[in-house]
């Protein structure tokens, strides 16, 4: 099989190592590889399980941390231990590693830009390349050209805008819930730097005045991770399903399919979309070539991925509703059974379909984790006086 990728992030680079291990002849198409993005760059447990292993001279760009500080704008904070590390990356530096994955397994990287594609499989390029490959895989992002030449663009309902800076020093991991924003500021450590962020609903406010929510949230509780003048921002689109799915089942066609942010493949509550980006170009892989069709590796992420980020669709309005991140971190204060379950969605084991009967089970818990909550607090103070 003769495969073009459109797109070296980690759902192209996936995407190529996995058609390359298995016999195909891949060519990835990307001219402005490596470049930063805007996101937290978090690696969970299952994201880590797809990666290969890298060379020993060449290990995962990754600063791994254990615990997350979650809080509110009313100075409500918990602070959770995860159990096993998560990894923080730096955009460029995680997606050329994974493109060096891919070109070690057999792909090859072309610095040029696909400007063209058609259902026949034949592509143009901005250096004048023409060529015609059995599969065209879209992995270009959140505005791809090969999810508007076969589909249409993800409807600006259906996008985040992420933006932020990055930060010089050191902090620990910060998930902060602002009042009258259906989004979260972050602050992830990296090797060397913080990413400094803020998402929300594309439009819902505008990106110039979620930036400057941003910085003056950040001046007034995180004032060390403060932007200089001389700091640029950096913005970006992250799209997601909606609660019908229905472009999930039209991601494929005969001689092309969309993979990550192309395929609109990211949690619409958390924005997370690095695992989806790798689990989709893997399955695409996997399912073509075993001799199964395009419209076969719509069905499997369909069912493995889609139902979940369907019912996260669901969820979003619920979950940004005014007061409910208050009372979630309050309730995960005084149970450590609920903050399991807050723990489980952050390293991403804990699915949305599956969210409601967890919290029905672990009800009769949590009223004992509520009643016992003013002892354990009276403990946990007589255990640091008697520390001091």
């Amino acid at each position: 099989m003769k495969v073009c990728i459109v797109g070296a992030g980690p759902a192209g680079s996936m995407a190529g190592l996995e058609f390359a291990k298995r016999g195909a002849t891949v060519s990835i198409f990307d001219p402005s590889h490596p470049r930063e993005k805007p996101c937290g760059g978090g690696l969970t447990g299952k994201s880590l399980a797809l990666l290969p292993e890298g060379a020993g001279h060449d290990p995962l760009p990754a600063r791994r941390v254990q615990s997350c500080r979650f809080d509110t704008a009313r100075g409500l904070m918990i602070e959770l231990d995860l159990g096993e590390p998560v990894g923080i990356v730096a955009r460029s530096e995680f997606d050329a590693w994974l493109l060096r994955r891919a070109v070690e397994a057999g792909a090859r990287h072309l610095n040029d830009r696909i400007t063209r594609v058609d259902a026949t499989g034949r592509v143009r390029t901005l250096a004048g390349l023409e060529e015609t490959f059995d599969l065209i895989v879209g992995a270009d992002g959140a505005n791809s050209l090969v999810r508007r030449t076969f589909l249409t663009a993800t409807p600006k309902e259906r996008r985040w805008m992420a933006c932020g800076w990055y930060a010089r020093g050191d902090s620990e991991m910060v998930v902060r819930f602002l009042k009258d924003v259906e989004g979260y500021l972050w602050l992830f450590p990296r090797a060397g730097h913080v990413g400094v962020g803020i998402g929300a609903p594309l439009g819902n406010p505008p990106t110039r005045d979620l930036l400057a929510l941003l910085e003056r949230e950040v001046a007034r509780a995180f004032p060390a991770m403060a932007r200089d003048e001389d700091t640029p921002y950096y913005a970006h689109t992250i799209p997601s399903p909606g609660e019908d799915g229905a472009t999930l089942r039209e991601m494929a066609g005969l001689k092309w399919a969309l993979v990550g942010d192309a395929a609109a493949l990211a949690d619409p509550i958390t924005g997370e979309g690095i695992f989806y980006a790798l689990r989709s170009g893997q399955l695409l892989a996997e399912t073509m070539m075993t001799g199964a069709s395009a419209q076969a590796y719509a069905e499997r992420a369909m069912e493995e991925l889609g139902h979940d980020l369907m019912r996260a669709a669901r969820l979003y309005k619920k979950f940004f509703a005014p007061g409910f991140t208050d009372r979630m971190l309050d309730y995960a204060d005084r149970s450590p059974a609920l903050s399991r379950v807050m723990v489980d969605l952050v390293l991403g084991k804990q699915d949305y379909v599956s969210l409601k009967r967890r919290l029905v089970m672990t009800l009769p818990r949590f009223g004992w984790d509520l009643a016992t909550a003013p002892v354990r607090r009276a403990w946990r103070r007589q255990a640091a006086r008697s520390v001091v």
